[in-house]
């Protein structure tokens, strides 16, 4: 078997942390966004299916906050 190119390895890794980076970013302001739709959700009652959306929110928030905790440091 033959050995990636050096070049090859290093813009494989480059890409890797862009994409890193990008998903940081991402789950970071998801993280600031999810919480806006928590009102709106109590307001209108947790009845079945809204029920386990906002159990599905609380979720991914949590995700995202994990995600995201470091971002731009």
């Amino acid at each position: 078997m033959s050995t990636p190119a050096p070049t090859q390895i290093a813009s494989g890794e480059r890409l890797a942390g862009l994409m890193t980076g990008t998903v940081k970013a991402a789950a970071f302001w998801a993280a600031i966004a999810i919480p806006a739709a928590y009102p709106v959700l109590l307001y209108s009652g947790l009845d079945g299916g809204t029920g386990q959306l906002f159990v599905a929110l609380l979720f991914a928030n949590t995700l995202a906050l994990a995600l995201g905790h470091d971002h731009k440091r």
